[in-house]
């Protein structure tokens, strides 16, 4: 079973979460499946669509097979990578995306946060956004700008009293990951004081002042930024009541390209 599904619109940041992708899986000998969504009316509205599909899509898992052996030969990967090109036919992406997501039992989705340009890149970064705030299957998020590379640290931005809650999930993602984890908590000046628990913690936490007026999200962009071969970790509830002030209104932009470095977004209720 595929453990990494990278979704794919051909555009460049997809192309880069695909590269992330298969660094990270070659830690784990693990397979990526790319995958490629296509959005077409249901078939009992449309029966000549389903009827062209059949030759299509030969010649789109064709195209993804080309795409992940160029890939995979520009990283200069062993050509023992475990990796499968799938391509979907269906009338709405999300439920697809997750549908597949439980159907291979995968541990991650690997996806950019902008696509092709235009319209498609608005879509294709909503989608992004939208399956962050589902809160149904943890996604690291790609940037346009960011280079592929073997990470080394994630930064988990939650506040100090909930790491005991969150430490299982915390360490068993930077197991996975095989890396060192570091806390990072964002307070006010008026809230400076809640870092008192951090002696507690059972890792590093950094404690990083912030400006009362401004927006969290804002925050995260100032402080990620120079940040190297690093993802900006969170955890998100579904409800949004957790770390509503930082999963709000604001999350589109922030995961549409404005934090420089992949975020890593996991379910709060994940098995």
């Amino acid at each position: 079973m595929a453990r990494l599904i990278v979704p794919t619109d051909y555009s460049s940041t997809a192309e880069k979460a695909l590269d992330q992708a298969l660094l990270l899986a070659k830690k784990h000998n693990d397979e990526v499946e790319l995958l490629h969504i296509v959005i077409v009316p249901p078939s009992g509205e449309s029966p000549k669509i389903w009827e062209y599909i059949t030759g299509e899509e030969k010649q789109e898992k064709a195209k993804l097979e080309g795409l992940a052996q160029a890939r995979i030969k520009a990283l200069k990967l062993p050509e023992t990578t475990r990796w499968r090109a799938k391509v979907v036919y269906a009338d709405r992406f999300l439920p697809s995306l997750i549908g597949r997501f439980e159907k291979t039992k995968a541990k991650l989705v690997v996806m950019g946060t902008t696509g092709v340009g235009g319209l498609a890149n608005k879509i294709f970064g909503s989608n992004t956004a939208n399956l962050i705030e589902k809160a149904e299957v943890p996604v690291l998020a790609i940037p346009p700008s960011w280079d592929p590379t073997d990470l080394q640290k994630l930064e988990f931005c939650i506040a100090p009293d909930q790491v005991d809650e969150l430490k299982s999930n915390i360490k068993r993602w930077a197991n996975w990951f095989g890396v060192e984890p570091q806390v990072v908590h964002f307070a006010n000046v008026a809230n400076a004081g809640t870092g008192k628990d951090k002696d507690k913690s059972p890792f590093q936490v950094k404690a990083v002042l912030t400006v009362p007026e401004e927006p969290l999200y804002q925050d995260l962009v100032e402080y990620s930024t120079g940040l190297k071969n690093t993802a900006l970790c969170m955890f998100v509830h579904e409800r949004l009541t957790v770390f509503e002030r930082i999963f709000n209104k604001s999350i589109t932009g922030l995961v549409a390209g404005h934090v420089q470095i992949p975020m890593l977004a996991l379910p709060l209720k994940e098995d």
